[in-house]
């Protein structure tokens, strides 16, 4: 603190010699005038004192014969007698200290911790929602509000803190799961049906009426299990409906027809090894490219871009990166029959998996691959089974009138 004190009203650096250098600062010292950074430099001294302490030591001086001299002069005093006449720089000086003033009444970081079901981006879109985002003053934030908010919208997250700490709003989130239904979504009633043509191959039904069973042959669009449940006297008369969320386990046996072909001659592009570099900066939908055009034919070009960040969520709609043109040739092949096949199969098993990733299983494959005229055919039929989820609102139907003893008999 005092070394602030020091700076903030000037101080010297001394040298000073003579007859009885000891009784000099024996002298400063009685009369309280402040002195640091001491140092014995051959036959003389070199000291620190303020500048209203060297101006006390006129007298001091001739008592004990020493004689001085300054060989510094520090602190803002002498900094802006150096500067005066260097305007702009004082001038952006105080426009750099208000702007970071102004800047510092913003809201320039929105950190979200602690959510897993809802991710960061959901909750600064619906943050937005709420005309929080950054570059919002911090005066216009309610917290209280945005916590409330929040658990209005989510019903997922129990807890939610919102502060801020500088020029940052931290939203420290505990979430409970997944969203649970509400009562009125349990309450609609709906049916399953099926997604295609096809044969059921296991059907397990837990809730629910049903219609078919395994084995049985269903039409795309047919219902398998109703959320309707008869409710039946004694005779076996239907006397009412009640109404539930059909549910069960429906696997079905269908065919998919599969079709490629592709020409045994194909273009593909040899890469010459030339290329030319250069720079790109993007500004929100324009782009500066600092690259000399390319005298190529054919080229392909990558670019490579970065936004710049300022926050952890907070991105400027600015880019730069670098961009790069390939030459190349264009050159006729021909594939031969060995490799035009392992060609269709490749992309026959490519699509094989990807169905496997959707959970479909794979009970035959007929498809053939033939050559003729050039061309490559891969055709056939693919026998799957895929587990069925399609589902539609149960038709709500009048109740039976109730029959009274005389009509029953």
């Amino acid at each position: 603190m005092k070394k602030w004190e020091f700076y903030r009203k000037g101080y010297v650096r001394l040298r000073f010699w003579g007859e009885n250098p000891e009784r000099f600062l024996n002298l400063c010292a009685y009369h309280r005038i402040p002195v640091w950074n001491l140092l014995s430099i051959d036959k003389s001294y070199e000291m620190n004192t303020t500048v209203e302490g060297f101006r006390r030591l006129k007298g001091i001086c001739r008592k004990s014969r020493v004689k001085i001299k300054i060989i510094g002069k520090y602190g803002l005093p002498f900094f802006f007698y150096r500067n005066k006449k260097r305007k702009a720089f004082f001038l952006g000086f105080f426009l750099g200290i208000s702007l970071l003033f102004l800047l510092s009444r913003h809201i320039w970081n929105i950190h979200v911790e602690g959510n897993v079901y809802n991710s960061t981006q959901v909750i600064l879109n619906y943050l937005e929602e709420l005309d929080v985002r950054h570059g919002v003053l911090k005066k216009d934030l309610d917290c209280s509000y945005i916590a409330a908010r929040m658990r209005e919208r989510f019903p997922d997250i129990t807890w939610v803190s919102a502060k801020i700490s500088g020029s940052r709003l931290i939203l420290e989130i505990k979430e409970n799961g997944a969203p649970e239904k509400t009562e009125e979504a349990e309450k609609i009633p709906f049916d399953m049906t099926a997604q295609t043509d096809g044969v059921i191959v296991s059907m397990v039904t837990r809730q629910g009426t049903p219609l078919k069973k395994q084995g049985d042959v269903c039409a795309a669009g047919e219902v398998l299990i109703s959320g309707r449940l008869d409710i039946k006297n004694d005779s076996g008369e239907i006397i009412g409906y009640e109404y539930t969320q059909a549910d069960g386990d429906i696997y079905i046996q269908h065919d998919l027809e599969y079709y490629q072909d592709f020409s045994m001659n194909y273009e593909k592009p040899v890469y010459t090894g030339e290329k030319r570099k250069g720079f790109l900066l993007r500004l929100g939908n324009y782009y500066v490219r600092l690259k000399r055009k390319s005298g190529w034919e054919n080229y392909d070009t990558v670019t490579k871009l970065k936004q710049i960040k300022l926050t952890e969520n907070f991105r400027l709609p600015v880019y730069y990166g670098s961009i790069v043109d390939y030459a190349y040739e264009k050159q006729e092949f021909t594939y031969s029959e060995k490799e035009a096949k392992e060609k269709a199969a490749e992309n026959l098993n490519r699509l094989l998996e990807s169905l496997k990733e959707k959970g479909v299983q794979i009970s035959g494959n007929h498809v053939k691959i033939r050559i003729q005229d050039k061309i490559c055919t891969a055709s056939g039929t693919l026998t799957v089974i895929e587990k069925n989820e399609q589902k539609i609102l149960t038709e709500i139907l009048e109740q039976p009138a109730e029959r009274n003893a005389q009509e029953h008999e």
